[in-house]
């Protein structure tokens, strides 16, 4: 019986507990000189609003950067892609939506660059997604570049060695609602999971393969809700801001 390792390149910690907001990965640790692909996930109310990305340690100080930002309004989710990373671009960044003229939404994220042998090859994603039942969602599945070349894929089970191979990025690379996409030149693949129902929810695995007997991986736990959570209104004198840790 094959032991597959599991190592990671990205740490993340991950809670989608804001449902009506803005939300992303906690923490990300890079290599130095090497590029990351930050995902910011956000509810479908903003989905033709402004978003942007931005550096500091508070919201309200927070300086907006420079940098190559996607949005896929489809998939709820904007991209923040950043290059040629050096020690001092370690701290503090924002995913924010604008809201309006005075208020916006945001949440934080914390960039960490080492060196090489600090940071082991490997592959991560979200520890954690919620989705309401019958919605979609797109997990991003981050890998080293010693691996942009190999076969990634996406399993369901809550181990490793029992996990079920779904889809693959050579064949297929779409099962049903379920689909999946590499992109080699940024270190990421994702997976997209359209119409979900509550017993999709589960312990799924972004996998890439090694050789034929071995693998990297790592899990992520996909909870499908029926109940929508209610958002309740506050009144502020300042700005409104909702703030996902």
């Amino acid at each position: 019986e094959n032991h597959y390792p599991i190592t990671h390149l990205f740490c993340f910690s991950v809670s989608f507990t804001c449902y009506f907001g803005v939300s992303s990965v906690n923490t990300v640790s890079v290599q130095r000189g090497g590029s990351v692909t930050i995902p910011c996930f956000y509810d479908n109310v903003y989905q033709q609003h402004v978003k942007y990305w931005c550096r500091g340690s508070d919201w309200s100080s927070c300086t907006p950067e420079v940098l190559s930002v996607r949005d896929d309004p489809d998939q709820q989710v904007f991209t923040v892609t950043m290059n040629s990373l050096i020690t001092g671009d370690s701290g503090y960044y924002w995913c924010g939506v604008e809201i309006s003229r005075d208020s916006a939404v945001g949440t934080r994220a914390y960039l960490s660059i080492g060196d090489s042998h600090t940071v082991p090859a490997g592959v991560s994603t979200l520890n954690r997604v919620s989705v309401h039942s019958g919605g979609s969602v797109t997990i991003p599945c981050f890998y080293d570049n010693v691996y942009q070349q190999h076969v990634k894929y996406w399993c369901r089970g809550s181990d490793w060695s029992s996990c079920t191979p779904i889809v693959h990025t050579n064949s297929p690379k779409k099962s049903g609602e379920v689909s999946i996409r590499d992109d080699p030149d940024r270190q990421i693949f994702t997976v997209t999971m359209n119409n979900l129902k509550t017993w999709n929810s589960g312990y799924y695995w972004c996998g890439v393969e090694i050789s034929r007997g071995s693998a990297v991986g790592t899990r992520v736990n996909l909870s499908v809700t029926e109940e929508k959570h209610k958002y309740i209104n506050k009144h502020h004198k300042r700005p409104l801001i909702w703030l996902c840790y």
